[in-house]
């Protein structure tokens, strides 16, 4: 993930715009590509409670991740961030909560792509990739279950080798759903690898995870209820 933006999520069609979600709580959000096909007011079951049950699992992990990359910030010294305050988690309808997570999975995977050239440790590259590859295969459930390739990125190219996204992408991406950082650092990192900027790109990352984990505890219940 480089600091600058190639500018290419800003050009590209909004995955949110065009009645995707509530228009009042998240017109202009700002994730990238849109499903090819909608799935209409239910989402496909291919048995009986797929969608329940990998839509827990999906929870159960963001879950995880949290508490696994604070870990690892302690671990190297540093101080975990705040949990950024956040808003337009609630979704209206479940094809539109769908729609979200599968824009939200693809862009960690991208993010995770792009932040791994620039880690420091070989510790924390192979646990960030052990998180990143799991995400993938999130994001690749998502793209099938909207009848797309399930190699597509979060800007709906079909792709041999996965593109990474710039920080500016991922922000461009985050962001509207941040109402702030709570006090946390700002949401970048620079671009030569040291101990102190792995700690730097734990927090990035860990922003996206608190967004994951609290989308999820939020939707999951309300489109799955026990």
């Amino acid at each position: 993930m480089t600091e600058n933006s190639s500018g290419r999520g800003v050009d590209r069609r909004s995955l949110l715009r065009g009645g995707l979600a509530s228009a009042a709580a998240v017109a202009g959000v700002g994730l990238f590509a849109r499903p090819a096909k909608a799935a209409g007011p239910a989402l496909p079951n291919l048995y009986p409670n797929w969608n329940a049950n990998l839509f827990t699992l999906l929870q159960e992990h963001e879950i995880v991740h949290v508490d696994a990359v604070v870990t690892l910030i302690t671990n190297l010294g540093g101080t975990p961030r705040p949990r950024p305050n956040f808003k337009n988690l609630e979704q209206p309808d479940i094809v539109t909560f769908a729609t979200v997570s599968q824009a939200l999975e693809n862009t960690g995977v991208g993010a995770y792509l792009g932040a791994a050239p620039v880690l420091f440790s070989r510790s924390v590259l192979a646990a960030a990739g052990s998180i990143a590859t799991i995400e993938a295969r999130h994001a690749g459930y998502l793209n099938v279950l909207f009848n797309q390739p399930h190699t597509n990125n979060v800007f709906g190219d079909e792709q041999d080798f996965e593109r990474a996204l710039t920080i500016d992408e991922v922000v461009a991406a985050a962001g509207p759903f941040i109402q702030d950082l709570n006090g946390g650092p700002a949401l970048s990192f620079n671009s030569t690898p040291s101990r102190t900027n792995d700690i730097a790109i734990l927090n990035f990352a860990l922003a996206l995870e608190y967004l994951e984990r609290d989308f999820y505890n939020l939707n999951v219940p309300k489109f799955f209820p026990a």
